[in-house]
This record gives structure tokens, C-alpha cells and sequence, in this order.
């Protein structure tokens, strides 16, 4: 039928389409071909389906034209002047009150002279498999729930033992609601105390950082300051820096006391991998494509085991046992509040090299997917 209905509106077919028609009807992905322009020559039966169209009904007609309903980003793969011979890109359309999801491919036909002369779409419906990634991803969160709950138990139930033991203690021993009570004792009640408070403190921060943010922040100036209270706290006496600050950076909105702790918990992180000597590098530049400031922390120490890096960034989830193991996730999640991204990459020959990102202009005008696809491209 629709042999027939292309012969009467004069399309012409690829020289080997008969050859084919087997598997064009029976595949499981969408096909569409197009002439030179842009009207559509034939498509199968899954392409049917995936439109909710009838062939008989765009046979003939410019596909810019009959497709417009589902939106210029589904528009743009027949805009075959604006790319090479190959595009790529994944839609939502919506058909029949229901939403699909469908990863289409385009790819320009040519002929002996190199002149294009039509588009072979393929199409394929991943709704099913977003589904089940979307599925492995929410076990994946529950399960970070589920050992988030376990870390907090854990660095609250101990404090909370001690407290609770001497309490009991000191209930035995009231008599006539007195009780001499031993400076130490106080003492070390109050530490366990602070201890719990810490651990909420930190834990909220992680959660929901509040975020105040200024204008007009130095970001070299904030690692300076950022550098001089990880020394103060951690010492370092056989650690030598190494600063190469670009002069010209300029100034951004950020929380300026957040960023600082988050600076903080990376370079403890370095100098703790490196206890007795070693060389702590930072560096800033600008990058100029993606307009992002760029900073980059290095040190050398042995590197992070390949089995823990992708670990690095769960809460609780730390190998140093006087430490929570929310200093870099709560780093991480600062610079994510303020769309920038971080990238860790460690061997045992170079060290550990910590990648901050951080937008110049604000996040709410960009297109931050683009962006975060971009680094991990540069990585």
C-alpha cells in the first residue's frame, strides 16, 4: 500500500531499500528516510508506532513540517545545514497523552559527487530502559540513605553510651539529692556532648548548606585565607606550597565562608595524605569556553587506592578512624549548591589532583547539563 502511495506522489527510493525490506519492517528501532528536501520517503512500522502516526499520512510531506508538534529540539535533527554528517540526541515526545523517551540518530545520505541527497533517521524507544535506570538509582539513593543512617547511629550512639553510663552512676549514688561530682568527670561528659554536637553540625551542613551568597569575591583570596587555617589546625611544618594564582581572575557570587570550608576540607585532605613531608600545589586559572574559574589542589602523597576513589565522596565513608568522613562530601556539596562540579583523579606515582569548578556567571542563566558534560569531556 504505501509502495504504491510513494509511487504516486513520485518519491524516489535508496537503490537497495527492496533488498532490505525484511528487516526494515521487522527491526526493532524506527526508520525514516528523507529525501534531499526534507520530505519523507518511506518509514517502517516501529516509526509508526513511536510517532502514533499512520504512514499514509506524511508520506510526501517535509518532515520539518509534520513532526513541529513534537518541538524544536525534535525539529533541530532535520536541520541538516547546522551539523556535520552525523547527529545525535535524545527527545521526549509526547503521543497520545503519553510520554516516551527516544534516543534518534540522524545521518546525512550522499551521492557518488558527495552532494546530499536525503537522511536516514534511526530511532529507538529508551523509555523502558530510563525507567530501569531511574530504578537502579533510586535502590542506589536508599541505599546511601540507609548507610547515612548507619554513620550517624554510629558516631552518636557511642558518645551517647558514655553519657548514659555515668549518668546511671551518678543516680546510684545521690544521697539526699546530693552528689559530689569530680572535675574530670564533668569534663568529659561536656566533651561528649560537644562531640554530638559536631556531628549534627556537620551533618546539617552536608544536608542543606545554608547559603548566603555575596558579590565581589576573591577566589584567590579565599584560598590564601583557606590555606593559612588548614596550617593553623593541622601544622605542616615539612610541607612546602606551591602557588600559581592567575592575577586576573575575576571576581564572582559565591558564599564566601561556605567556599572557605570547603577549600578547608580538601587541603586537610591533602596535607592528612601527606604527614611528614610532601608539596601542596594550587592553582587557579580561567576557562575562557566554558567561563568557569577553575582551581586545581595537588599533593603528593601515595594517591587514593583505586578500589576507595569512587567512594570518596559518600558520607561517613572514610579509612581515617578519627575522622566522620563528611569533610570532602560536604565540600562537594557546597560547590554543587553553587553549580560548580568537582572531579578527583589519583595515582600512586603523582599523587591526588582535586578539580573545583565554579561558574563565573550565575547558574540560573546556563545551561548547566551542557556545561558538567563538557568537563567530564576535558577530564
Amino acid at each position: 500500500m504505501y509502495s504504491a502511495e510513494a509511487h504516486d506522489n513520485k518519491l524516489v527510493y535508496l537503490a537497495q531499500e527492496e533488498t532490505y525490506q525484511d528487516y526494515f519492517e521487522s527491526t526493532k528501532s524506527g526508520i525514516m528516510f528523507l529525501d534531499a528536501a526534507l520530505r519523507v520517503k518511506n518509514l517502517n512500522h516501529e516509526a509508526e508506532g513511536i510517532f502514533g502516526i499512520d504512514r499514509s499520512q506524511v508520506l510526501g510531506k517535509r518532515a520539518d513540517v509534520t513532526f513541529r508538534r513534537f518541538g524544536d529540539k525534535f525539529l533541530k535533527i532535520f536541520a541538516i545545514s547546522e551539523y556535520d554528517d552525523f547527529y545525535s540526541t535524545n527527545v521526549k515526545l509526547r503521543v497520545k497523552e503519553q510520554f516516551s523517551y527516544i534516543h534518534v540518530d540522524s545521518l546525512k545520505l550522499r551521492d557518488a559527487g558527495g552532494n546530499v541527497n536525503g537522511v536516514i533517521i534511526i530511532m529507538q524507544d529508551v523509555s523502558a530502559v530510563r525507567a530501569t535506570i531511574k530504578q537502579i538509582q533510586t535502590t542506589q539513593m536508599l541505599m546511601s540513605l540507609g548507610e547515612l543512617a548507619a554513620g550517624i547511629a554510629h558516631h552518636v550512639r557511642t558518645p551517647l553510651t558514655t553519657i548514659s553510663g555515668y549518668l546511671q552512676v551518678m543516680l546510684c549514688r545521690l544521697e539526699d539529692d546530693r552528689y559530689a561530682v569530680r572535675r574530670e568527670v564533668l569534663e568529659m561528659l561536656l566533651d561528649e556532648v560537644s562531640y554530638i554536637n559536631n556531628v549534627v553540625k556537620e551533618l546539617i551542613l552536608f544536608a542543606k548548606p545554608p547559603i548566603h551568597k555575596e558579590a565581589n569575591v576573591n577566589i584567590n583570596r579565599l584560598l590564601e585565607d583557606a590555606l593559612r587555617l588548614t596550617f593553623k589546625e593541622l601544622g605542616g611544618e615539612g610541607i612546602d606550597i606551591d602557588k600559581q594564582l592567575y592575577e586576573d581572575l575575576p571576581a564572582i557570587t559565591i558564599d564566601a565562608n561556605l567556599m572557605k570550608q570547603a577549600l578547608v576540607n580538601i587541603m586537610q585532605n591533602a596535607l592528612e595524605a601527606m604527614p611528614t613531608f610532601g608539596v601542596l600545589s594550587i592553582r587557579t586559572w580561567i576557562h575562557a569556553e566554558l567561563n568557569m574559574i577553575a582551581i586545581a589542589i595537588t599533593d603528593t602523597g601515595p594517591g587514593v587506592p583505586p578500589q576507595i576513589l569512587p567512594r570518596v565522596f559518600e558520607p561517613f565513608y572514610t579509612t581515617k578512624l578519627e575522622r566522620m568522613g563528611l569533610g570532602l562530601p560536604t565540600a562537594h556539596r557546597i560547590v554543587h549548591e553553587h553549580s560548580g562540579f568537582i572531579n578527583i583523579s589519583s595515582d600512586e606515582k603523582s599523587g591526588t589532583k582535586v578539580h573545583i569548578y565554579l561558574p563565573v556567571i550565575d547558574a540560573r542563566l546556563r545551561n548547566v547539563s551542557v556545561i558538567h558534560q563538557q568537563i567530564l569531556n576535558l577530564q
